[in-house]
């Protein structure tokens, strides 16, 4: 199963995803507001790409960053330095060190493709999910591009 190599941290804060994923504007869409409250999760969470405008935009709330990798986890926490209303922590695949029904929205960002016990994920998911929150999933389409994971990696989308 393919799994996003931590050494290639500089691909996930570039002016192409900027341009076509722009961290504030797609968490508006995503129903954030601004000076907003709730919790945020985010699931996968690399550098912090979209944990420190979540932080940002939910000022009465507060946003936590999950990743596999500590060498992610330590790049984010340098990031998001100064910052009062943001946690990052490490996790395993399928088990998230996060309250039972904690979070208002959940979002995975090009996560789901890296994970074979896709039911088992969206079950860890519910559980930190709180009743009538938002899960928000940012995937790879199957196809060749010259920027993100191979086309061969198998990804069935599932409802959560």
């Amino acid at each position: 199963m393919h799994k996003f190599n931590p050494m290639n941290a500089q691909k996930l804060d570039n002016p192409t995803r900027r341009k076509y994923m722009p961290p504030y504007k797609t968490l508006e869409n995503f129903g954030l507001k601004r000076n907003g409250k709730g919790n945020f999760l985010d699931i996968g969470c690399g550098i912090g790409y979209f944990t420190i405008p979540a932080a940002k935009i939910l000022t009465n709330g507060k946003a936590i960053g999950i990743d596999i990798s500590d060498e992610m986890i330590e790049i984010a926490k340098d990031k998001s330095f100064g910052i009062e209303n943001i946690e990052y922590k490490r996790c395993d695949e399928y088990v998230f060190p996060i309250d039972s029904d904690f979070a208002d929205y959940v979002m995975l960002s090009n996560v789901l493709h890296e994970i074979q016990d896709k039911s088992r994920y969206i079950n860890e998911i519910r559980r930190v999910l709180k009743n009538g929150g938002r899960v928000f999933v940012i995937e790879w389409r199957k196809i060749d591009t010259n920027y993100g994971p191979p086309k061969i990696i198998e990804f069935h989308k599932k409802m959560l």
